[in-house]
């Protein structure tokens, strides 16, 4: 009978039935049934309804979260074994192991050598430069899909530039469609950035110059670029150990006098020395994370969360403290090697560390404990400069797992830059 019932449903309440598995995993299961729900469940129409029915569940729940990261150490090493291993940390198991990337070299030249860029959601960026072009590439680290985006020219100025990635969901007609855009922001002097943007519904890359409206002391350390909603987020800093701003970047605006926004520091983080900094996602909210050591030789973790309209620069302190977990309670010569990893993009009490030179730390700000701590050997790299541990070796971006892996389609492509 059950079966009966089950054969007599239409494709449409079977759909619904689907998208509502606890995982994707079931979902694919479901595949080996009969030819009827693989065919379902293979269908555009099944991955559109189910990212649109899971965009919002996907706010609701703890879905997994890993770091990425390359060892710049070992790079050289794994590139010419034709592969680009990347190691995945996992906040919920504590785990850490390694990810092959090695189909992108698949047919390449032996000298074709990829960096990690950024990540967005599931997607990560990867670029390949030679001595005129740099060439992009979108990649599900889950699914093995990945598209290449048109070569854009390189400039004088390349060295100094960070890349921005950011994908927007586009619902048109009742189908789920994703645009991507990258952004490479390369400073000129203390006001201006040249930036080259591409955008998947253009088709190409175009041009601006976007002239900020207070000088910037832009070049004292590069940061990363992080994308919050529609908006790409950096920060600069004063000097050396002391934060200046935050850059707020809407790439969706026709206004180019809307397109830079600064954002000032809530007082009590400005002019402070700090060992760390870090932006980055939690809950759909930008947050920034502050390390200052103390008198007594211990940290103080300070973290800011930023309103919804970033143009108002309302900031709220979400937490303030200095850890009593022994964790934290590392000999003060060790404290500078106390960096932000992330922060876990649901779980609003999670943030982790890399403490010391060779442990990754879960840091529970409510209830001031470490969930977890795991050591992991990549990170234990020998600086050249100093003998000692060099965080600023290895590169790190979050990757979160929706419910459905977001499908990576290549599309009719120019290569202009306007």
């Amino acid at each position: 009978m059950e079966q009966s019932f089950l054969n007599h449903l239409t494709d449409e309440l079977l759909i619904e039935i689907f998208i509502r598995l606890p995982s994707s995993k079931e979902a694919i299961q479901c595949k080996s049934v009969c030819n009827r729900w693989l065919s379902l469940i293979s269908s555009d129409y099944f991955l559109n309804t189910s990212l649109i029915h899971n965009r919002n569940y996907d706010k609701k729940t703890l879905r997994p979260f890993t770091f990425l990261s390359i060892n710049w150490n070992f790079f050289d090493f794994l590139i010419t074994e034709k592969g680009l291993d990347v190691f995945e940390c996992s906040l919920e198991k504590g785990l850490s192991k390694r990810v092959n990337l090695g189909f992108l070299y698949s047919g390449r030249p032996s000298k074709y050598h990829i960096s990690l860029e950024e990540s967005y959601g599931d997607l990560i960026l990867c670029s390949r430069k030679t001595s005129d072009i740099i060439d992009y590439y979108i990649v599900n680290v889950l699914t093995k899909q990945w598209i290449g985006l048109p070569p854009t020219p390189l400039e004088n100025n390349s060295e100094d530039e960070s890349v921005g990635f950011l994908i927007e969901p586009n619902c048109v007609d009742n189908a789920a469609r994703h645009e991507y855009l990258v952004l490479r922001f390369m400073p000129w002097g203390d006001s201006k950035f040249s930036i080259q943007m591409f955008s998947s519904e253009k088709g190409k890359w175009t041009r601006l110059v976007v002239t900020s409206p207070r000088n910037l002391n832009i070049l004292t350390r590069r940061t990363s670029i992080v994308a919050c909603g529609r908006i790409l987020y950096t920060f600069t800093y004063k000097r050396s150990d002391v934060v200046d701003c935050v850059l707020a970047f809407d790439p969706f605006t026709n206004d180019p006098a809307q397109f830079l926004c600064v954002v000032d520091f809530p007082v009590e983080a400005r002019d402070i020395r700090c060992l760390a900094c870090k932006l980055g996602v939690c809950g759909g909210r930008l947050r920034f994370a502050q390390l200052v050591l103390q008198p007594s030789g211990y940290l103080c973790i300070s973290i800011w969360e930023l309103g919804d309209d970033h143009r108002m620069g309302i900031w709220t302190l979400v937490h303030q403290r200095i850890p009593t977990d022994k964790a934290f309670r590392v000999p003060k010569r060790a404290t500078q090697w106390v960096s932000v990893l992330g922060f876990h993009p649901n779980n609003e009490d999670l943030i982790c560390f890399l403490v010391g030179n060779d442990h990754v730390v879960v840091y529970n700000i409510q209830t001031d404990k470490v969930e977890s701590s795991t050591l992991v050997y990549q990170f234990k790299v020998i600086s050249p400069r100093s003998l000692e541990p060099d965080v600023e070796l290895h590169h790190v971006v979050p990757i979160t797992h929706s419910w459905w892996p977001t499908p990576v389609r290549q599309t009719l492509w120019t290569r202009s830059l306007d």
